[in-house]
Parts: C-alpha cells; structure tokens; sequence
C-alpha cells in the first residue's frame, strides 16, 4: 500500500504539565500511521497542543482544523439556500456516502448534516497527520459550546454541526485499497475531491494542507470500485474544464457560470447492468 507525506513531526504543549494535554498527545502518538517526535529536533513540523486548541505549524504557515465553512453552507441550507454539492451526490437523509478524498472535512460535514441522524458519512484520508486532526476536530466538537450569539437560525446550525460531526467516521487510508474491503451496493454516494493535486491556492490554511495531502491522480481502478460498492452515484469535484472528467468516464454536471468548479456524475443501477 502507498501513503504518502509520512513525514515526522515534533509536538510540543504549551503546558506540559496539563493533564489533558497529555492525554491528547498520547492520543495523537496512538494514531495509526503517524510519525510523532517530542522534544525539538530542527526543521520539522510542529503539532502544537494548546488549552485553546490545536494547530500544525510548518513554519510558514499553521493549518488547524475549523468547520467554518461548513457551519456557512449548514445555515444557507437551514435558510433554503441550494448547496452545489448536495445537489451533485443528491444524499439523502438516511443514506450512506464515503467521501474518499477527506481533506479539512467541510463536505463530509455538509453530507452528515443533509443525511440526518439515520445516515452516515465515512471518510477516508490519505494522509495519517491529517486523519489524526481531522478524527481530534471532530470529537472536540462534541463538547463545544455553543457560541453566543441571539440568532436563532445561527444557532441551530451550530447544534446540527455539531451532531452532524458525530455521524462521521475517519479511516486512515488508500481510498482504493479501502473500496476493494467493501461489499458490494453496500453505500449510497462515494465522492471525490482530488482537487489538492494540483491547488496553485497560496492562503495559509491550503499551504500546509498542500504538503500533507496526495497529489497522485484520481485512478480509473478505484473509479470501478467505488461503483461497485455505490448504489446511487459517484461523484468528482474537479476544476472547471477539467480533462479529468473525460477520461474517468463522468458525465459534467456545471458547477455554475462563476463557479471555478464542476461536479462530475456516474449514476449506478442497483442491478450494476453497465460496465466500464
């Protein structure tokens, strides 16, 4: 099996005599994959573990994990508002998606909100650093309190984020090798987001993310899986234009004039009557 970006990091608590920051980076030397240094060898990242949060810092830029842009399209969607990637994978409440491609998680936390507590989202992630914060974002958010604020809209999509959050499964991972071990029809949805390939994005959060996540091209193979164990549809998200689409067999679904994205659609029949 191929993973990538095991690179070794150091972790350093801003109190290291906190009991639950101990308890957290015992945690994180747990994760499966990951490469975790204490003390401070030179030139590597660093977890930081502070009683306000958590972040790696790459010494350029820091990456932490925040639902803020799942928290903006949670309430668009309590508004009515529709959300392009809903409408692409078509989730249902009660269904089952994988998202493949997990990065910083917003469109795992969208489809766990639209699929309801009945449903469920499993997510793989390349990269075990990233798993591993993404896996620890969304078990604090269980105990999060809720902002203040008086907005009652506002505020009910906090309270459906943070259950959404808890419908979310994390598995360490190659999407492709993890398809094969399931059954098949055995998911609703199975979506990808290779987009990290090939970002020319510069902000701090997608910088680090950049490093951490796989650049290697979605392959035809785990296109076959996935519509092996999908009983709905298999969906893509990639740039507009994208000869991505024309050569994994998707059917362009527009992402919108000003959108820098389309979706790309194969529909699945229960009976599999169609091949590749």
């Amino acid at each position: 099996m191929h993973f990538l970006n095991k690179i070794p990091v150091s972790i350093k608590l801003t109190h290291p005599n906190d009991p639950i920051l101990q308890a957290k980076m015992r945690w994180f030397m747990d994760q499966p994959g990951c490469s975790f240094q204490t003390g401070e060898p030179d030139l590597l990242p660093i977890l930081h573990l502070t009683r306000k949060g958590i972040f790696l810092d790459d010494g350029q830029n820091r990456l932490s994990f925040h639902p803020n842009l799942a928290i903006i399209r949670i309430l668009q969607g309590l508004r009515g508002e529709q959300d392009r990637f809903l409408v692409a994978t078509n989730v249902k409440p009660g269904q089952t998606l994988i998202d493949a491609t997990l990065g910083m998680g917003a469109d795992a936390l969208v489809a766990a909100w639209k699929v309801g507590e009945s449903g469920k989202v499993i997510a793989f992630e390349h990269s075990p650093l990233l798993a591993a914060l993404m896996k620890e974002g969304l078990l604090s958010l269980k105990d999060k309190q809720l902002p203040r604020i008086m907005n009652s809209l506002k505020l009910n999509a906090w309270k459906e984020l943070i259950l959404a959050s808890q419908r979310i499964e994390v598995i360490w991972g190659d999407h492709q090798k993890l398809l094969t071990e399931l059954p098949e029809s055995s998911v609703d949805v199975v979506y990808f987001d290779p987009m990290f390939r090939r970002t020319r994005e510069k902000s701090s959060s997608i910088q680090p993310l950049h490093r951490y996540s796989d650049h290697r091209p979605l392959q035809q193979e785990a296109v076959q899986e996935a519509y092996r164990v999908a009983c709905s549809r298999i969906v893509l998200k990639e740039r507009k234009g994208s000869s991505e689409f024309v050569r994994l067999g998707f059917q362009v679904f527009n992402g919108g004039r000003y959108s820098q994205v389309d979706y790309g659609i194969i529909n699945c029949c229960s009976t599999k009557e169609e091949t590749f």
